[in-house]
């Protein structure tokens, strides 16, 4: 699920800033993606709490909302003692960490799209619906400048911690990372494939179990939580700050 709210914080970067149009967006996102807006965040002339609308509607209004070029939309990446930047409603977090990754506004000129709208993935069968719901402003997402040097240190620590336990490491796994929108730098891109390839190889390792005493096990795990966290921040940073 990460990767395809990665896929749409692109899109509605792009989507915004005018770089796209609502239809190719939508062809972007592939088919079967519907829209829940319940509390009328969205505005919409068709919108109907008790039922969902194809994605279209949505992307058509956000990219006609007054001031849509100041919109800036971050992936969130979620879990449990980790809001990622989330301020609330308890309703908003909830929902995130269920899901376990969002979209959300984190920055906006005042009239235009409201910082904390946030579209929430819930698998239907096949296709996803996107609950919308109006949040909080959240915390600003790091920037690459901040996050790469954070992740490369965090990795070598990492590297030096779970050496001395001497684990026999595991295969890394081949992390293709998705491509950034247009408005993204190269070197936006370049954090993405690192990051992408750590947080693959950090939950790897933390769902294999090697030999190792309890005290081992501890500082193992421990470490890799660290490094996920950390790359989940770069992930973040790396999609969140188009020019």
């Amino acid at each position: 699920m990460r990767e395809t709210c990665l896929k749409l914080s692109g899109l509605l970067n792009d989507l915004s800033a005018g770089r796209i149009s609502a239809p190719s967006a939508e062809d972007r996102l592939g088919p079967m993606h519907q829209v829940h807006d319940p509390d009328g965040v969205l505005q919409m002339s068709e919108q109907d709490p008790l039922a969902s609308v194809p994605v279209r509607m949505a992307l058509t209004r956000i990219a006609h909302w007054p001031h849509a070029s100041e919109a800036l939309w971050s992936p969130v990446l979620a879990a449990p003692g980790r809001l990622a930047g989330l301020r609330g409603p308890g309703e908003l977090n909830d929902a995130v960490l269920d899901a376990g990754a969002a979209v959300i506004c984190h920055s906006s000129a005042p009239g235009g799209i409201p910082a904390g709208l946030c579209w929430i993935p819930q698998p239907v069968g096949p296709a996803i619906q996107w609950r919308i719901i109006a949040g909080n402003p959240p915390l600003p997402p790091p920037t690459p400048a901040e996050a790469g040097p954070a992740l490369r240190q965090m990795m070598a620590e990492v590297s030096a911690e779970l050496g001395g336990l001497n684990a026999i490491s595991s295969r890394r796994p081949e992390a293709i990372s998705p491509r950034l929108g247009k408005g993204h730098r190269h070197h936006d891109q370049v954090l993405l494939d690192l990051a992408w390839t750590v947080l693959e190889a950090s939950e790897t390792g933390l769902a294999a179990s090697p030999m190792l005493t309890s005290h081992g096990s501890r500082i193992r795990e421990e470490a890799l939580r660290r490094l996920r966290a950390s790359a989940q921040d770069a992930v973040t940073a790396a999609a969140s700050w188009p020019r």
